[in-house]
C-alpha cells in the first residue's frame, strides 16, 4: 500500500468505528526507566523531555518540535500521534516516546508471524510523489496473539531481535524481551511504534486490515 492510497481512505467511516481490541496488552516497554538500567531519571516523561535524539542529524529533545495536539500521556509514556502516517487501517497506531536501546517486552502470549530486523537506515524525507524514502527499511516484529488479532513493534535496533534467538514461529510470552528500540525506516525521533490490529476482508476495507484500539493492562 502507498501513502497516496492511505491518504485518499482517510476519511472512510471504517476506520473511525472505535473497534477495541478483544485481548488486554502489556505495555510493551518496561513500567519504570529503572527496570531498563536507567537510574538517571526517575519516569520515562523526564527521559523523553531531555533525551537528545542525535547529536549531528538531529541535534533536540526527543518532545522537540512536536505540537502539543500531537503529543499525549499513556501508561507515564509520553505518545505522539502522527496524522500523516497514523491514518486509515494504521490509525490507532501508538508511537511511544523512548530512547533507542530501550528494551522491547511482549505485550501479550504469541507467535512471531513476520520479522525484519536488519536495517539501520532512517529519516523523514519524501520524494516527489509524497511516498517516504525509507519506509522499506524499517525492522519490525509482527506476532499472532490470537483469532484475528495482531501486534506489530515497528522500529526496533538492527539485529536486537535475532540476537535473542527469536525468528519466524517462535512462541513469545507476555512479559518477555523481544527486542530494543532503535532508529530505522520512517522516523525522526526515537520511539517505538506500536499497533494492534486484525485482518478485516470487508469489501469496503481496500487494505485487508484494521487497527484496533488497543486495551492496556499492568
Amino acid at each position: 500500500m502507498t501513502m497516496k492510497a492511505l491518504r485518499e481512505h482517510a476519511n472512510d467511516p471504517i476506520w473511525h468505528d472505535g473497534e477495541r481490541s478483544k485481548l488486554t496488552f502489556f505495555y510493551p516497554l518496561p513500567l519504570t526507566p529503572w527496570q531498563a538500567g536507567r537510574w538517571t531519571l526517575k519516569n520515562w516523561k523526564k527521559i523523553a523531555e531531555h533525551h537528545m535524539v542525535d547529536p549531528l542529524r538531529a541535534p533536540l529533545r526527543l518532545l522537540e518540535g512536536i505540537p502539543e495536539t500531537e503529543l499525549y500521556e499513556l501508561g507515564g509514556f509520553w505518545c505522539c500521534q502522527s496524522p500523516d502516517s497514523h491514518i486509515s487501517c494504521f490509525l490507532h497506531a501508538i508511537d511511544f516516546l523512548v530512547p533507542d536501546g530501550t528494551p522491547v517486552l511482549a505485550a501479550q502470549d504469541g507467535r512471531i508471524i513476520e520479522l525484519v530486523d536488519c536495517n539501520d537506515e532512517w529519516g523523514d524525507e519524501k520524494d516527489e510523489n509524497g511516498e517516504y524514502l525509507h519506509r522499506d527499511h524499517l525492522n519490525f516484529l509482527t506476532v499472532h496473539v490470537g483469532g484475528m488479532e495482531r501486534i506489530q513493534y515497528c522500529h526496533l535496533a538492527k539485529g536486537s531481535v535475532r540476537t535473542l534467538g527469536l525468528e519466524i514461529g517462535s512462541l513469545i510470552k507476555a512479559g518477555q524481551l523481544i527486542g530494543k528500540v532503535g532508529k530505522n525506516g520512517v522516523t525522526d525521533r526515537d520511539h517505538l511504534h506500536f499497533i494492534v490490529f486484525r485482518e478485516d476482508v470487508a469489501h469496503e476495507n481496500p487494505f485487508g486490515i484494521k487497527s484496533l484500539i488497543p486495551q492496556f493492562r499492568r
